[in-house]
C-alpha cells in the first residue's frame, strides 16, 4: 500500500500534469487565434502562398538542437507536423497524393506522418501520374518515394512543371518510424528561399556518378543515361559540366528540378545539421 505521503505525491504531479496539458491546449487555441488573423487580413490563399519549405527547416533544426528528455525527438516532429500541416491546410486548403512504393504501407505511414490526418489522400498508378495531377493545381503536392522506377523526374522538367521542395525524412536517424526516403513535389513555390541543395536532371554517361561524389552531391536516381542528382546549392552548373569533363564524361544536359533544404543527421554520436 502506497503511504499517504505517496498519495499526494502523486496527486500533485497529476495536478501538474493536467496544468501542463491545459497550457499546451491554450496554446494551440491562441495560435488558431492567431491564423484567423493572418485569413483576416490576407484571406484564403494558394498553398503556393502557404508553403516555406525553408521556414519549417529552420523551426525543426531548432526543435533537434533545444529537444531533451525521454520523449522521443520523432514524436516532437509528428506532432509539430500535425500542428503545421493542419493550419497549413486552414490557411490555403490542399491534398496530397503519393505514387506507388515497393511497401505500400511504408508511403501511407511516410504521407500521415508528414502532413496528418486532416488532409485527403489519394494514390496515383504511378510517378508521373501523380506528377502530372499537380498540373494546374496548386491545391495539391505529391509524394514519389525514392525507389520509384523509370526517369519519373523528367515531368519536373520545364519553367513551369513541378518542382521538388522537400527530402524526406529530415531527421535522419537509425530506427525512427516512417523512414521511406521519399521527395515532396509541388508546382513552383513563391517564397524565394535559399535552398541548400539543388536537384538536377541530367543526361550524362559513366563518369557521372564520380563527378558527383567529388563535388559533394549524390547520384538520386538512374534509369539509364538519365539521373536525377543532388548537389550542393554552392556548385555552379558550369562547375558539374567541368568535373564531369574530367571523369572522361560529357554532359548532354541538365535541368534544374527543385531544390531542397539539408536533413539532421542522427548518430549516437551526435546531431549533425549539413
Amino acid at each position: 500500500m502506497m503511504s499517504e505521503a505517496g498519495n499526494r505525491a502523486l496527486d500533485r504531479i497529476r495536478a501538474e500534469i493536467d496544468t501542463i496539458d491545459s497550457a499546451v491546449h491554450d496554446l494551440l487555441i491562441r495560435r488558431s487565434a492567431v491564423i484567423d488573423e493572418l485569413i483576416a487580413i490576407k484571406g484564403v490563399q494558394t498553398p503556393g502562398t502557404a508553403f516555406r519549405p525553408g521556414r519549417e527547416a529552420d523551426m525543426m533544426r531548432r526543435f533537434v538542437m533545444r529537444h531533451e528528455g525521454r520523449l522521443p525527438l520523432t514524436t516532437v516532429e509528428h506532432i509539430w507536423r500535425e500542428i503545421i500541416s493542419a493550419f497549413t491546410a486552414v490557411q490555403a486548403p490542399y491534398s496530397v497524393i503519393s505514387g506507388p512504393a515497393a511497401d505500400r504501407l511504408a508511403m501511407r505511414d511516410a504521407v500521415r506522418f508528414y502532413f496528418g490526418f486532416c488532409v485527403p489522400v489519394s494514390e496515383a498508378a504511378s510517378n508521373e501520374a501523380a506528377l502530372k495531377s499537380l498540373s494546374g493545381k496548386r491545391s495539391r503536392i505529391a509524394v514519389i518515394s525514392t525507389d520509384g522506377e523509370g526517369a519519373w523526374w523528367r515531368a519536373l522538367c520545364g519553367e513551369d512543371a513541378p518542382k521538388i521542395l522537400a527530402r524526406l525524412p529530415f531527421i535522419v536517424m537509425d530506427g525512427r518510424p516512417a523512414d521511406l526516403p521519399c521527395y515532396v513535389a509541388a508546382p513552383p513555390l513563391n517564397d524565394g528561399w535559399a535552398a541548400d541543395i539543388s536537384l538536377y536532371a541530367v543526361t550524362a554517361g559513366n563518369g557521372l556518378a564520380a563527378a558527383v561524389d567529388r563535388l559533394g552531391g549524390r547520384v538520386a536516381g538512374r534509369a539509364g543515361a538519365d539521373a536525377l542528382i543532388e548537389l550542393p546549392a554552392t556548385v555552379e552548373q558550369a562547375d558539374f559540366a567541368t568535373e564531369l569533363g574530367v571523369a572522361g564524361d560529357e554532359l548532354s544536359s541538365i535541368e534544374t528540378v527543385g531544390g531542397i533544404a539539408a536533413p539532421v543527421e542522427i548518430s549516437q554520436a551526435g546531431r549533425d545539421i549539413q
